[in-house]
């Protein structure tokens, strides 16, 4: 069945580098005053992981979605792949899109960037959904993952990629299809956007810069958490990578930060894009305009 919300694809030229980003307009005009919810995919991935989400969810505002450096459709320079490299992408796209203040739901590495933006750009955030973030990321998880980057790249065929998408036991067919297509691209031939059915395929992604990015998780930046807007932090109830230990950390750094946990593997926002769009526009709606 094909999504109802359909989002318009942007670029836009920053000082280093151009981001590609998704961009789902508001449902009223009185939504598009209120402030836009900003969506962070996780390392390795694109802004795709989040359509079923927006498709899920009820919330009129309007959603921004980037290619994180390095991934989907945005530029892949060679170097700036730590995560305080991100931040400077992010807060210089919102200021080239006039977004000033807003919502944002981050998944895994994008929840650690979000952090970081919260507690370096605290006005720009009117409250943060954190997603199963890579906290002091197991540096067994952390290799593994590396590893699998480097050998998993490129396929004979897009039905031999799709089913070796990592994380997507719990994915239904129609989300691993869509996934899919807008997360690899042809070898050879001219990049169309959408992966063809034949021939080899690869993902969309630098390698080099997200075994970078990857590493980084495994490094300690529980100091330099300091949230001030509100806080929702979930994770995944079968996920190994944000356990309880974790998420009861981050609540003694941020006691007034709500948890929960929700039926699911690590990739959340896919796994379960129904529960998680519901936890979410409930937390919104309770959040207000974070004025």
């Amino acid at each position: 069945m094909p999504l109802a919300k359909i989002a318009r694809s942007g670029r836009v030229q920053l000082t280093r580098l151009t981001l590609h980003h998704l961009d789902w307009p508001a449902a009223t005009a009185e939504a598009a005053a209120e402030p836009p919810i900003v969506l962070l995919h996780p390392n390795r991935t694109n802004a795709r992981v989040w359509d079923y989400v927006v498709e899920h969810s009820t919330l009129p505002n309007r959603w921004l979605a980037p290619d994180q450096r390095g991934h989907g459709r945005s530029d892949y320079p060679e170097s700036g792949y730590q995560l305080d490299d991100y931040v400077t992408d992010l807060v210089e796209l919102l200021d080239a899109l006039g977004v000033a203040r807003a919502h944002f739901l981050a998944a895994a590495t994008g929840g650690n960037i979000a952090l970081l933006v919260a507690a370096q750009h605290p006005e720009r955030v009117a409250s943060l959904t954190v997603v199963d973030p890579g906290l002091s990321l197991d540096p067994a998880i952390s290799h593994a993952v590396r590893d699998q980057m480097k050998l998993e790249f490129r396929f004979p065929s897009l039905a031999e990629a799709r089913a070796r998408m990592p994380f997507s036991a719990h994915w239904s067919d129609e989300l691993k299809e869509h996934y899919a297509r807008y997360s690899f691209r042809a070898v050879d031939g001219p990049d169309t956007g959408v992966a063809p059915d034949e021939g080899d395929v690869e993902w969309r992604y630098f390698i080099p810069g997200v075994i970078e990015t990857e590493a980084a998780l495994e490094h300690d930046m529980w100091d330099r958490i300091d949230v001030r807007c509100p806080l929702l932090a979930i994770r995944g109830a079968e996920s190994k990578v944000f356990d309880e230990t974790r998420m009861a950390r981050l609540k003694a750094i941020v006691p007034a930060c709500e948890t929960l946990a929700i039926a699911a593997d690590h990739r959340v926002s896919q796994d379960n894009p129904q529960a998680l769009a519901a936890a979410v526009d409930d937390f919104i709606r309770r959040s207000g305009s974070g004025a």
